[in-house]
């Protein structure tokens, strides 16, 4: 099916589903209480996606309406998230191991697939560096290493919190299919939840995390052994993930040139107007049609991709809206940096309109099960 309705059945089917638990009471009592900040960010996204559509029309003539579906959608799954925080519908642990099975499954089919065992031919795969980038059963090879990357994270956060070695074994096991698919933007979110819990509290991290540092460690140099052991293959998917993960930070890897070109491209489509509202609504996206992908390109940030579209004030607003999700955990909880490693993820790979992305970021807050959160539910 088209871009357009695929959007359509995926918002459409998830919000079928899950609008009977989103609670006016609930909602309203979050933010007559607490949330009068998380009030005017979701009034400040709506405006400013209402006006950036006005302006677009303006001065282009054309909209692409299904870019608004993202914001519907985030929106929506904004308002689920807040009423399983004042209602506490949700089991966080049997919600935490049921997506931990659904990342597995997506990384078992996704590994069937690259070795030629799958026996179904599913739509979305392309080649990268000669070898199957996979869209396991999300239905594009840019959907599952984000929607794995993000589980990954979330386990990797379980392991710091609980010292479950269950969790760090389910993230280990999902960080290596990531690894294997040569995606730089799930490994980033898989990294940066790590790299943000040692900045956090460096002393207490390297104390409390001797082991998990040590068989990091450990795991990174046979990787590099096993690179170069089998450097005759070339085109392997070790040395080639080994390549892209050491050239990650190289503005001249491959794949990253490309991408640096459309941060340049994207910066030369910025008008005046785009400080208050954007001038492309719908138009700088993966979901426009191909005629308009050709005619304004893909920026590959889904920094840049907002001001574009909604403008440097509405990005302001929708990023805003996304970090309040963390007011939704525990203080102390790990989670809130899956949300931060997520983000700024997003600040470099133009992933923000993804549909299992955007749901799985913004219902982290069901997951957590830090001792304050499991006591509250008691």
């Amino acid at each position: 099916m088209g871009k357009s309705a695929a959007y359509l059945v995926q918002v459409g089917g998830i919000v079928s589903l899950l609008m009977w638990y989103v609670s006016p009471a609930a909602l309203s009592s979050y933010f007559r209480r607490e949330g009068r900040r998380s009030f005017l960010l979701t009034v400040g996204v709506m405006f400013t996606v209402a006006l950036s559509m006005v302006v677009t029309l303006a001065l282009t003539g054309q909209i692409e309406f299904s870019y608004v579906f993202v914001f519907v959608f985030t929106i929506f799954i904004y308002f689920y998230s807040i009423s399983n925080y004042k209602k506490r519908f949700i089991r966080p642990r049997f919600a935490f191991w049921g997506l931990v099975m659904i990342g597995l499954i997506e990384a078992a089919v996704a590994v069937a697939q690259q070795q030629g065992s799958f026996p179904i031919a599913l739509p979305g795969a392309t080649y990268g560096f000669d070898n199957l980038r996979v869209p396991s059963l999300t239905g594009s090879y840019l959907h599952y290493p984000l929607f794995v990357g993000i589980v990954a994270s979330l386990c990797g956060a379980d392991y710091l919190m609980r010292k479950k070695v269950s969790s760090g074994i389910a993230c280990a096991v999902l960080t290596v299919c990531i690894f294997s698919s040569l995606s730089r933007s799930g490994m980033l979110i898989i990294l940066a939840t790590f790299a943000l819990a040692f900045l956090r509290e460096p002393i207490r991290f390297l104390s409390k995390n001797a082991k998990l540092i040590i068989a990091g460690l450990v795991a990174c140099m046979a990787i590099m052994v096993l690179g170069g052991a089998r450097g005759g293959a070339s085109d392997s998917v070790m040395n080639v993930g080994t390549e892209r993960m050491i050239g990650a930070t190289s503005l001249e890897s491959d794949g990253n040139d490309g991408r640096t070109e459309a941060w340049d491209k994207a910066a030369a489509l910025v008008l005046p107007v785009n400080v208050v509202a954007g001038s492309y609504f719908g138009l700088v996206t993966n979901s426009a049609s191909d005629s308009v992908k050709n005619q304004f390109g893909i920026v590959e940030s889904s920094l840049l991709q907002q001001v574009l579209n909604v403008g440097l004030i509405g990005t302001i607003f929708y990023y805003g809206l996304l970090i309040s999700v963390t007011r939704l955990m525990c203080h102390g909880s790990a989670l809130r940096l899956c949300v931060w490693a997520a983000l700024f993820q997003s600040l470099f790979y133009q992933s923000i309109e993804v549909i299992p992305f955007v749901f799985l970021l913004m219902t982290l807050p069901v997951f957590d099960m830090s001792e304050e959160s499991v006591q509250t539910q008691g």
